[in-house]
């Protein structure tokens, strides 16, 4: 392990890792070295334990390793990567990545929006929606984070007490009011503009928070996971619906997706980690044989203060 450390190179890598899961081309991105450079220093990273893998289809990425998680070492060793003299820098062109990937999403979505339901919807399908709303959200404040076009969110405003609708795009939460006017439901729908991993909403201000095909076009899944617990009162509920692990790379092209789908493992750990206690994991039929859907459901079991 020791030996593994004992390069600039790979103590710059740990640092770009500790808040970002990133392919080694972002990683060539962020240290602005050949990529023949960083895959030769990636290996002892990997071997050591510091540095963990997880591949999507064509792609790799790379995750800061089970050695960095606690205990007085790991406490030791990101105090020193985040004085390293290339650490501002660094997380800065960490951060410039993050946001390129919330921009390929948002660019998408500034497009298709008022025809987005006219195209075939990998993982989408209102079988398995109906299956996330079998329990009655009646006389509730629901937030739809990432609303698209707004099928979630006027559903459950025929019933609800209030839906906020959060969608990085303004074209997007520009079609939710006018759909919600046309329905005369705009009483019942509030709209909010904001990324997933950074909503305009108050903590503990909401029942439930729903997650519905969102989560996968997400430059950090498990932050706007994070940030959905946040904003749900004490026993308020998470719903996430989303695409299953899949090896379809086309989706990333056409669809705009950051992530393959997620094993359920990962959404009850991502879950977990918010302080939400996991109540249900499971897979769904999707719109196509080769995208299934997967559906987690979370509650709140203490408020942000406690």
């Amino acid at each position: 392990m020791f030996r593994a450390l004992a390069d600039d190179v790979r103590l710059r890598i740990l640092h770009a890792l500790i808040g970002a899961e990133l392919s080694v081309a972002e990683l060539v991105e962020v240290l602005r070295l050949p990529q023949s450079t960083v895959s030769r220093h990636l290996k002892p990273l990997r071997d050591a334990g510091l540095v963990g893998t997880r591949r999507e289809g064509t792609s790799i990425y790379y995750r800061r390793g089970p050695a960095l998680d606690e205990g007085d070492f790991a406490h030791g060793l990101k105090a020193h990567l985040l004085g390293l003299p290339a650490a501002a820098k660094d997380a800065a062109t960490v951060r410039r990545v993050l946001d390129q990937r919330r921009q390929k999403s948002r660019e998408f979505f500034e497009r298709i929006a008022g025809r987005y339901g006219t195209l075939m919807q990998p993982g989408g399908g209102w079988e398995a929606l109906a299956a996330a709303l079998a329990a009655g959200f009646a006389g509730k404040t629901i937030a739809d984070l990432g609303a698209g076009e707004g099928q979630l969110t006027l559903l459950l405003a025929r019933f609800a007490k209030s839906v906020i609708a959060v969608d990085q795009s303004k074209a997007m939460l520009k079609e939710v009011q006018h759909r919600a006017k046309t329905a005369g439901l705009s009483a019942h729908v509030k709209i909010a503009g904001g990324d997933l991993e950074e909503l305009p909403i108050k903590s503990d201000s909401v029942d439930v928070a729903f997650l519905s095909q969102s989560l996968h076009h997400a430059a950090q899944p498990a932050k706007a996971m994070a940030e959905a617990a946040r904003i749900v009162r004490k026993n308020g509920q998470v719903v996430v619906l989303d695409l299953a692990r899949h090896g379809q790379d086309w989706v990333r092209e056409q669809w705009a997706d950051q992530w393959l789908g997620f094993e359920e493992g990962e959404l009850r750990g991502w879950m977990k980690a918010a302080g939400l206690s996991v109540g249900l994991t499971q897979k769904l039929a999707g719109a196509t044989p080769e995208i299934s859907v997967v559906m987690a459901v979370g509650t709140k079991t203490q408020t942000q203060e406690q």
